[in-house]
């Protein structure tokens, strides 16, 4: 299936803004510098500009930030880093031991998005306020695709949804801001979750401070949905079958970028490839379904040799037009053909013998059409297998998440066996993993080990009940909500995987993503009222705006705002969901996820 058509907004220019923005906070350090970038923001930044535009203002040399400062090249070193703690105390020490062999050297220290209080506190305590030159570089949206715009925020979900750390909204509101700035105010606002509300009071305050934009305009984008990560759980936590999902899954996409290593590019280093829309092949396979990717590739590439073969029986003149127009083309066809052909390879290579039992079980959960013994069993035997932490506890929330709870019994026996097996350090990851949601159980009678030895199970069973006592006891009530909002799919009614008609396809027909769905709602015609009584079973507050009927043309252009992170299996749905809607459909994000990505960050290292 491929992508939607292009939007008619021009994205671009968001990223002419971000790189116009970072050439003067590198014009506040005028002449030559040497640029030192944590390792976090290095893609997000070749994104917004690259190393030509860079040399262009001064920079000579670019390092990633690490804990030892790298040789001096220039009288100017400007640090592009984000607040935090252990990034910071790097470049304190990395100023101070560059002060003693140089005492002349100037440094600048560029925060993103903002400085804190606490950063000129910790500069202040390292006797380095006055010496080091702070800065601000706040980043708007940054485009991925036509279609697709993230704020590369990839600390966010733990930030704000685990720690309760809500300033990040201020950033994002301000991105939004922007994109009014640029298309006009959005009049139709659909917002649920606790940091959606808070973007939007941040942007309500920002426009309240600024002048207005482009209020006289047509509004270009008719409405605005922003949704926290908690609306859906499941979705992350599933695994990913579409094609761009499974490279994400294996590889890993960071800014829009999947670096192929060696065994896909069949040489002696990794290869970074961007992935967007200019790449023909690729936008006609990243949203298929997996299993359709390979013969897709294999189909063009003997269309690409046939093409070629007929080159044998041209005439001299047909052979130098070949060669002029179309030789070239084809070469990077082939090239492109081979280098997808060769990732499908080592994704299936890479994937467990048990993919399908897997999938049967995440799915089987989902509809329920498994037992809750089936599942736990399969589970404890992944734990035994020792399989990755982030697989293991990924099929641990998902039961939790789509059972609506484990009995107690049953949580404390399969804690027990995790954390048995990857270190009794995760009992702080479960206790994340329950202030989130992520896992929950209801009472029943505790199961206390007797006999000869059980003294060492019984002190982890103590300390088991130390973390759960202080956290909730309910379960989420997402079989309630997955009935109400219809993500279920009619098991009598076939998927068609190769040529989809229906969002679920991205989950082999089991489940819908529930933000689409609801988007999809929405634009087909629900009203306030129902939405807002639909909105109510999940976690969080909802925000409802729309004008007065009929006061204007709404257009049929929609922004999506995902707080937490957003899956290629969503973005996959949704541009489904824009070819059979007529609508266009901008998705915009904090980062692109995935159930491992999410897991890991609120992990205990």
């Amino acid at each position: 299936m491929a992508r939607s058509g292009s939007l008619g907004l021009d994205v671009e220019i968001l990223r002419r803004l971000n790189s116009d923005r970072l050439v003067r906070v590198l014009e506040d350090a005028p002449g030559a510098k040497d640029l030192i970038i944590d390792g976090d923001l290095m893609k997000m930044l070749d994104r917004i500009a690259g190393a030509t535009l860079l040399r262009k203002h001064g920079v000579e040399k670019m390092y990633r930030l690490e804990r030892l400062p790298p040789p001096i090249q220039s009288s100017q070193r400007v640090y592009i880093v984000r607040p935090a703690l252990v990034t910071m105390k790097y470049v304190a020490d990395h100023v101070h031991e560059n002060k003693q062999s140089h005492p002349e050297i100037q440094a600048h220290v560029v925060i993103i998005p903002r400085t804190t209080t606490w950063v000129t506190n910790l500069l202040e305590e390292e006797g380095l306020f006055g010496i080091v030159t702070l800065h601000e570089f706040t980043p708007d949206f940054i485009p991925l695709d036509d279609d697709l715009l993230s704020l590369e925020m990839n600390n966010f979900f733990r930030d704000a949804f685990l720690e309760g750390d809500f300033s990040g909204c201020v950033s994002i509101a301000r991105a939004v801001h922007t994109l009014e700035g640029l298309y006009g105010r959005i009049p139709n606002v659909v917002a649920h979750g606790r940091a959606a509300k808070a973007v939007l009071n941040a942007l309500d305050v920002i426009r309240e401070q600024g002048t207005p934009s482009k209020s006289h305009h047509t509004a270009e984008i008719g409405h605005l949905f922003v949704f926290d990560r908690d609306a859906d759980y499941v979705t992350p936590l599933l695994s990913q079958v579409t094609y761009e999902g499974a490279l994400d899954e294996y590889f890993g996409i960071h800014a829009g970028v999947v670096e192929f290593p060696v065994e896909v590019v069949g040489q002696d280093a990794s290869r970074k490839v961007p992935l967007n829309s200019k790449d023909t092949i690729y936008d006609n396979i990243r949203n298929r379904h997996f299993a359709g990717v390979s013969s897709y590739l294999i189909t063009r590439a003997r269309e690409v040799k046939g093409k070629r073969d007929q080159a044998q029986n041209m005439t001299t003149a047909q052979m130098k037009d070949f060669v002029v127009n179309e030789l070239r083309t084809l070469q990077a066809l082939q090239k492109t053909l081979q280098l997808h052909l060769s990732a499908c390879e080592e994704i299936t290579r890479r994937m467990r013998r048990d993919f399908e039992t897997q999938l049967q079980t995440e799915h089987g959960l989902v509809t329920g059409v498994i037992s809750s013994g089936d599942a736990q069993n399969f589970l404890k035997d992944c734990i035994a297998r020792m399989l990755p932490l982030a697989s293991n506890l990924r099929l641990f929330c998902l039961y939790s998440v789509t059972q609506d709870g484990y009995s107690r019994r049953d949580f404390e026996a399969i804690s027990t066996e995790l954390l048995s097996a990857h270190g009794y350090k995760h009992l702080i990851t479960l206790h994340n993993l329950r202030q989130l949601g992520l896992i929950s159980y209801s009472d029943s009678t505790l199961n206390i080990v007797s006999g000869s030895g059980a003294s060492s199970s019984g002190q982890l069973q103590e300390r088991l009940a130390q973390v759960t006592s202080l956290l909730p006891k309910k379960g989420s009530g997402w079989r309630a909500a997955c009935k109400r909002l219809r993500l279920i799919p009619n098991s009598d009614v076939p998927v068609d995987l190769h040529n989809p008609s229906h969002m679920c396809y991205v989950f082999n027909g089991a489940y819908t993503p529930a933000i689409p769905k609801i988007v999809g709602d929405v634009l087909q015609g629900q009203n306030n009222a129902s939405l807002a009584d639909t909105l109510k079973i999940l976690p969080g507050t909802s925000v409802l705006c729309s004008p007065p009927s009929g006061s204007t043309v709404i257009p049929r252009v929609a922004l999506v705002l995902v707080l937490g992170g957003i899956t290629f299996a969503e973005v996959a749905a949704f541009r489904l969901l824009a070819l059979t809607s007529s609508t266009r459909i901008l998705l915009a994000s904090t980062n692109t996820t995935t159930g491992t990505d999410m897991i890991s960050s609120v992990a205990q290292n």
